[in-house]
């Protein structure tokens, strides 16, 4: 019997092994706001995502046709767009609310970034066929058969296969499609500018997730005028998004 029970006695340590780094998992982030059914994929199995929901390294989070709007403890701010999923490579802290290392995953959809407290080269962002490098920025991107960014604060470096292009803000636009890497313009960077969905109409995001985009949708009207169709919802748009830095005033904070 005791032979049995020191057995037993084993087996709960090893189930208690196995079950404590998933239920001991520290969240990095939380759902600040959100539309739809999304879910996360981890370590412990799939759930659905609420407003308050933890975010966890490893997750691999999918929207549907909704969205997730994410703040990171070191105040980065993540938004996942409708059809999108994006998997939480890693997330190592130094201190002081800052992250050493911050990898996601981009693996298909449409994104906003906008960098937080972390230095610029603790971000590492990963799409379908490229990689873009932060210099303290918020931008909007793709991920798919091609990579598409639009910058409306710093600079990005966009990169494929050793080939690099650095795009600045007030509405640098770059594409990434097999080796090719380019800064945009003309009509092709007013159509990159339009398959970017909050750039002309920020009323899906919260106030900490918007960014001043007045130069992209500058930029979408003046193709549209030239070229015709697919900007509706400019105007309203200039109306409901006033400028705002990276930085809010009115909340959003990690711990708010």
């Amino acid at each position: 019997m005791a032979y049995v029970a020191r057995l037993a006695g084993a087996g709960v340590i090893c189930l208690y092994a196995l079950t404590t780094p998933i239920q001991a998992a520290t969240p990095i982030g939380k759902i600040f706001a959100k539309s739809g059914s999304p879910n996360a994929t981890g370590p412990g199995g799939s759930r659905s995502l609420n407003q308050g929901s933890p975010i966890y390294e490893d997750d691999r989070v999918q929207t549907g046709n909704g969205n997730v709007q994410i703040i990171f403890i070191d105040d980065t701010k993540l938004v996942v767009g409708p059809n999108s999923t994006l998997v939480i490579d890693r997330f190592l802290m130094r201190g002081g609310n800052k992250a050493r290392k911050f990898s996601i995953d981009a693996l298909r959809g449409t994104f906003r970034f906008i960098s937080g407290n972390s230095a610029k080269n603790a971000y590492d962002i990963k799409t379908a066929n490229a990689t873009i490098g932060i210099r303290g920025t918020g931008f909007d991107f793709s991920s798919g058969r091609a990579t598409l960014v639009a910058v409306h604060v710093g600079r990005v470096k966009l990169c494929a296969y050793g080939n690099c292009e650095t795009v600045d803000d007030r509405c640098g636009v770059g594409r990434a499609a097999g080796r090719d890497v380019e800064e945009l313009g003309g009509r092709a960077k007013g159509s990159a500018i339009r398959s970017l969905p909050y750039i002309l109409n920020q009323a899906p995001l919260a106030r900490p997730f918007r960014l001043n985009t007045s130069s992209c949708r500058s930029v979408a009207s003046l193709f549209q005028n030239f070229f015709g169709g697919g900007t509706q919802g400019t105007d309203r748009d200039r109306e409901r998004t006033p400028p705002t830095s990276t930085r809010t005033r009115d909340g959003g904070g990690y711990g708010e």
